[in-house]
């Protein structure tokens, strides 16, 4: 490829480095202290869908979307100018057919002898699938959100590891807590749900045992943050995924 490179205009990078970087399956690209584009390999063309003569001589941030532009170029300007870390970032690009991509960029500064930062060098993951996946995931959690505030018997749910993720508002005036306080923390620290003997009840074995867990026999209550005790109902049963893995719970509580 018969281009500028920053790795031939400062010879404290070495030949085996340009060996790598060609030969390399991951695309990567360099840019200079302005982000215009001075080395691209094979594998970015690929992945963008440009040839070499395409990026070279551009600036970078030409390729994002119309909307992530500024921020792309803000942002390397930050990171040049040392005002900023360098850090993983996520961002749509526009391929050379019209379509577009997600990608996961991984930075790293280039510098010369001296210490002084000469550009950057990015290694581009595509992520595309993976963004969809998260976006739709987003969607039904929000959607989840939405229909569960509608819900007057007090709802938790929570992950595999038995920490809230979600709680409506009847179950926040049932234990006190407020779902952004809530979220993260063990579920029977947030709905302390005890027999009438005060034996505490370990909720999330009871999924275990079952796939639907309730009170049918016994009388129990619920301890709200501020320790009153109010007499409750409750069931709990698992969430699982396609593979019939358990990767959560969900607790319904309401009072007596």
């Amino acid at each position: 490829m018969n281009v500028f490179s920053i790795t031939n205009a400062f010879p404290e990078l070495a030949e085996s480095h340009l060996n790598l970087f060609e030969g390399s399956a991951i695309a990567i690209h360099e840019i200079d202290t302005e982000g215009v584009v001075r080395n691209v390999n094979q594998a970015e063309c690929q992945l963008l869908g440009y040839g070499p003569g395409d990026l070279i001589g551009h600036r970078i941030w030409e390729f994002a979307a119309l909307d992530q532009q500024q921020v792309a170029r803000d942002t390397i300007a930050g990171k040049i100018a040392r005002r900023q870390p360098v850090s993983t970032v996520t961002r749509e690009y526009r391929r050379g057919d019209g379509s577009y991509i997600w990608l996961e960029i991984h930075e790293k500064l280039i510098e010369n002898a001296e210490g002084e930062v000469v550009g950057i060098r990015s290694a581009l993951l595509d992520i595309t699938e993976r963004h969809k996946l998260e976006t739709e995931m987003q969607k039904q959690l929000d959607w989840m959100r939405v229909a569960l505030r509608s819900f007057t018997k007090a709802i938790v749910t929570a992950d595999a590891l038995g920490n809230v993720v979600i709680m409506n508002p009847a179950a926040e005036a049932l234990t006190g807590w407020r779902q952004e306080e809530a979220v993260g923390r063990p579920l029977e620290q947030i709905c302390r749900v005890q027999r009438d003997c005060g034996e505490p009840v370990d909720l999330m074995s009871c999924i275990l045992a079952q796939p639907m867990t309730s009170n049918l026999l016994g009388n129990f209550s619920i301890v709200d943050r501020s320790g009153v005790s109010q007499s409750v109902e409750w069931s709990i049963s698992h969430i699982s995924n396609d593979d019939h893995v358990i990767v959560g719970a969900t607790l319904f509580l309401e009072k007596r």
